[in-house]
């Protein structure tokens, strides 16, 4: 048997220096980057489907290692035994989030569910991130999760491997509970509760 001759492939170079970033940014190496490259353009032209599926979290690595933990009841001020001041009349101030009556909750695959008690939460590999996935398909801040007035939106942070939502990459997607979004080989389950 024979071995098979490799050819050498000639690139752009302005190319090679995208090719250089993408890596640089991820921290995938080339033949990754060139691989989710070609995954992708098959999935887009139909060669490839995507059914999505629950996979075990990867052995030691504990993903809700930092859970945060449940805010102290505020504490009440004894009363003022002065007589009230008058006060001028106070304008209408907007309506303050933290008392919205909805709270987003997700589970990760088969993990606890959890609450989301932050207007912004990231996801991704990066230290800063609220929730940390250790994986090299994820992205340094990955996707990022956001309190709106029309709602909760998870978006994407133009990161190298994408997020999805049954089988389809979304860019920003209005969280309305009862949805499966993949971020790398992990599945993101949304609901919304009454806080």
């Amino acid at each position: 048997m024979q071995n098979p001759v490799r050819k050498m492939v000639q690139f752009d170079q302005q190319l090679l220096t995208v090719l250089k970033q993408i890596c640089k940014d991820t921290g995938l190496e080339p033949d990754a980057v060139v691989n989710l490259a070609l995954f992708d353009l098959g999935r887009k032209m139909g060669f490839i489907k995507i059914s999505p599926r629950k996979v075990a979290s990867p052995e030691g690595v504990d993903l809700l290692d930092e859970v945060e933990p449940e805010p102290s009841p505020p504490r009440r001020r004894a009363p003022d035994p002065r007589p009230a001041k008058k006060s001028a009349p106070s304008r209408k101030s907007a309506p303050d989030r933290r008392k919205r009556s909805d709270v987003l909750h997700f589970q990760v695959d088969d993990g606890p569910v959890t609450p989301i008690r932050k207007d912004v939460f990231l996801i991704g590999r990066g230290s800063k991130c609220d929730f940390i996935i250790q994986h090299r398909s994820v992205s340094r801040e990955h996707a990022v999760i956001t309190l709106e007035r029309s709602g909760w939106f998870i978006e994407d942070l133009n990161s190298a491997n994408g997020t999805w939502l049954d089988g389809d990459q979304i860019s920003k997607y209005r969280i309305r509970g009862g949805e499966e979004v993949q971020i790398s080989n992990h599945n993101f389950e949304f609901s919304i509760k009454p806080g």
